[in-house]
């Protein structure tokens, strides 16, 4: 579709213009970005503002069953999702309702992803962030099991993301789990004060309890011997794909910027800490 309007903004620009070849050329660059800003426009004008909350807590609650019967700590972390986002009111309640819906025996998981695809399927970022969700929700025990597996792989079928990119979610997410859970966002700054101290001997430093740098380079999706433009461009994508306000923009409801806010948040901490050790601004 980015191509479409690639050639449809060249033709445009070359023809009705009068700009010539390097017009075309022009269109080309400049069509997909327009194209994008139209879906984003259209995405936010029409999409159904309870949507994209409803069917995160539907396919919680599926999650949830999945395992067999639905425990008092699989809804004690659905209300700790809903606290996480602030929910309140008509909205708890929704979300309250689709939690329970999403543990029928008949629900309908494929055809609300459809419809949940439908809605954002020229906005990415924001299917993204339904993902993480998920993802963060099924590994509150720690652990994913064969059948919460496969209902995220059913996710990304009905999202159209390939299952090697659904893989790296989920090691992304699982490296996520680990950095917060061994104290990620404080354990920063304790890491960068005592780094200085060993004045630049990094051979002698002896790193303190806490989240490991395994644990940061799986936040932002790279291997440990990534090279320092490597961990910096990969740092920037995921900073623009998770920035709150671009995400509005795309048709994310507010009720799920707080996710967007503290995932953000957790991939800063992991950057400074790998900043601390490779010792590079």
């Amino acid at each position: 579709m980015s191509g479409l309007w690639g050639l449809i903004t060249g033709a445009v620009f070359m023809l009705v213009f009068k700009m010539g070849f390097w017009g075309f050329l022009l269109g080309l660059f400049v069509g997909p970005m327009l194209g994008r800003f139209f879906y984003g426009f259209m995405a936010q004008k029409n999409a159904n503002p309870t949507l994209f909350l409803s069917v995160t807590f539907e396919v919680l609650g599926h999650l949830s069953k999945a395992k067999g019967v639905v425990t008092q700590d699989d809804i004690k972390i659905a209300n700790q999702m809903m606290d996480q986002l602030q929910l309140q009111g008509a909205a708890r309640k929704l979300a309250q309702d689709s939690f329970n819906r999403g543990k029928d025996t008949g629900y309908p998981l494929r055809d609300r992803l459809k419809e949940l695809y439908a809605a954002y399927r020229h906005q990415s970022n924001v299917l993204r962030v339904f993902c993480e969700q998920l993802i963060q929700a099924a590994l509150n025990d720690g652990k994913l099991d064969d059948r919460e597996k496969d209902i995220l792989y059913i996710v990304a079928e009905e999202f159209h993301i390939p299952y090697a990119q659904m893989s790296m979610y989920i090691q992304m997410m699982m490296g996520s789990y680990q950095f917060h859970q061994r104290g990620g966002y404080s354990y920063q700054q304790q890491y960068q004060q005592q780094y200085q101290q060993s004045s630049g001997q990094r051979q002698s430093y002896q790193q303190p309890r806490g989240p490991s740098l395994a644990d940061a380079y799986r936040v932002l999706g790279i291997d440990e011997s990534a090279d320092i433009t490597t961990i910096k461009r990969a740092y920037r994508k995921l900073m623009n794909e998770h920035h709150p306000d671009k995400l509005v923009s795309k048709g994310l409801p507010k009720e799920m910027l707080e996710a967007a806010k503290q995932r953000a948040q957790e991939i800063q901490a992991a950057y400074d800490l790998i900043k601390s050790h490779k010792g590079f601004k």
